[in-house]
């Protein structure tokens, strides 16, 4: 058999392929390189690296500790928003950190110590499972400033902080209510049934309810933060059963969502705007305001104002606002959720008042009267026509 000599093109073909070979596997180990690379998010032994705190800057040291990671699209990306904003607002002031996807464990403790260690003066740990180490970790460090998200505890360094979001998830249940008209089944799907949760769930049955007091919302609780899979089954779940919007409640309402859109239902979200994600099926969600409140909070800490308290508020301080509308929502009813907000703001509505019956049909609020703030935090009860809840 004859012997054949490849061309000169045939070798600038090979030699061009094996460049292009060469490049290839830089750059994906490159990508590895990054992605196994240490930060202080995720390692917290003798070895981690700084945060990036500054002893030496007269500006304020502020730390963020966030349960999942700022991309989520939801409770953390929320809350990230509003570091970003307020870290903008006071810039001269204020340098933050945020150390992302720490576990509600012994974790989130030694985070929050090593940033004391580096300099942190004032902690926000924004999620609702941080309370007693935070706790903890305010009592080793009585010179540092702590403020916990949704939690119902203080102590003489540390301080919670929370959103009416109750006001708004009434607004977005009469949106609801005047947009899916042919149907009276809702259904909600969530993940622990805890006050911040439950107040949401009540709010939201109770603004539907005030425009068909038939609507009735079936509740699934995932027992996690974050489950695609299981929320998506819990929505698909719920379509089976008839019901025609569902509300997501969750970390990241995308998956949520996503299922309500290929099921065709209406779908509302809380946390962050996710009309994007659903553009047909969106109606509208709840939204924290985070910007105000972190500004108004840690300019206290730099005036050396602060006091230990619980800080509050809602659509009148900013702390609260309605998502954008839907295609699918009417003039009528965006029109009539502008004279809530109005209402509510003005503290004309009350979200809570009377008169308001629980799940077994026990009178809890009378008429005449409201829920106090208090009881609100602290919410163990369904109100009626909010199925899945246990009363206590």
């Amino acid at each position: 058999m004859a012997q054949t000599t490849p061309s000169s093109g045939q070798s600038r073909s090979r030699i061009l392929t094996n460049i292009l070979i060469i490049i290839v596997v830089a750059a994906i180990a490159g990508v590895l390189v990054w992605t196994l690379k240490p930060t202080p998010e995720s390692v917290t032994g003798p070895s981690a690296p700084s945060f990036g705190f500054d002893k030496t800057s007269d500006k304020l040291q502020v730390g963020f500790v966030l349960v999942g990671p700022t991309s989520d699209w939801g409770f953390n990306y929320q809350h990230n928003q509003g570091r970003l904003a307020m870290e903008a607002r006071l810039r001269d002031k204020v340098h933050t950190v945020v150390a992302e996807n720490i576990p509600e464990t012994a974790e989130v403790e030694r985070v929050m110590q090593r940033m004391i260690n580096e300099g942190a003066e004032l902690i926000y740990a924004t999620s609702y499972g941080y309370l007693e180490s935070a706790l903890r970790v305010a009592e080793k460090n009585p010179n540092v400033t702590f403020m916990h998200c949704l939690g119902g505890k203080q102590t003489t360094n540390l301080g919670t902080y929370g959103s009416n979001m109750w006001e708004v998830a009434y607004v977005a249940g009469v949106v609801a209510a005047m947009t899916s008209k042919d149907n009276s089944q809702f259904g909600f799907v969530t993940s622990h049934p805890i006050p911040p949760v439950l107040w949401i769930i009540n709010a939201f049955a109770l603004g539907a309810q005030s425009v068909n007091k038939d609507i009735t919302v079936d509740t699934i609780f995932t027992n996690s933060w974050y489950n695609p899979a299981a929320e998506t089954e819990a929505v698909n779940g719920l379509v089976s059963k008839g019901i025609g919007l569902v509300y997501i409640l969750v970390d990241s309402g995308i998956a949520g969502v996503q299922a309500a859109e290929r099921a065709g239902i209406y779908s509302l979200s809380q946390h962050a705007d996710l009309s994007s994600f659903a553009p047909k099926g969106w109606i509208t969600g709840s939204v924290w305001g985070w910007t105000n409140l972190y500004e108004n909070v840690t300019q206290s800490v730099v005036d050396k104002t602060w006091k230990s308290g619980h800080i509050g508020g809602g659509l009148k301080e900013g702390y609260a606002e309605l998502a954008p509308f839907g295609p699918a929502v009417s003039g009528d009813a965006q029109q009539r959720a502008r004279e809530l907000i109005a209402k509510i703001a003005s503290g004309e509505l009350n979200v809570f008042a009377g008169p308001i019956y629980d799940t077994n049909g026990t009178e809890r609020v009378p008429a005449g009267e409201s829920l106090p703030i208090d009881q609100i935090l602290s919410f163990d009860w369904g109100v009626q026509g909010v199925r899945g809840i246990p009363n206590p």
